[in-house]
């Protein structure tokens, strides 16, 4: 059974995240993160809060497998997530691009 674990750029930020990513890492868990990223991470623009705003970045440092994408592509990524996990080769680091309201033209 693949888990997947919904988040947002702050929970990054969250003390214990990235020693959770870690375990999960090493022990090959089959677990999809998702990380909807809207450009924001606790009320501040991404690159004020990470020195690199592209999260999917994170993931070969922990020696998983990752993707960038927009949400129209999402179905299909999640499917290949959880083929990767399903595999046996551990946890994916999903980034989902959100729209944000500039690019909506408001």
């Amino acid at each position: 059974m693949v888990k997947i674990t919904e988040l947002v750029p702050g929970d990054l930020l969250q003390p214990g995240f990235w020693g959770r990513l870690n375990y999960a890492a090493l022990a090959h868990a089959p677990e999809v993160f998702v990380i909807r990223n809207n450009g924001f991470a606790n009320g501040v623009p991404l690159p004020l809060a990470f020195a690199n705003p592209c999260l999917v970045d994170f993931a070969p440092a922990f020696r998983i497998r990752g993707a960038r994408v927009r949400q129209e592509q999402l179905e299909t990524a999640l499917q290949r997530a959880h083929d990767v996990c399903v595999a046996g080769h551990g946890p994916f680091w999903l980034e989902v691009l959100e729209q944000t309201e500039a690019e909506d033209g408001v």
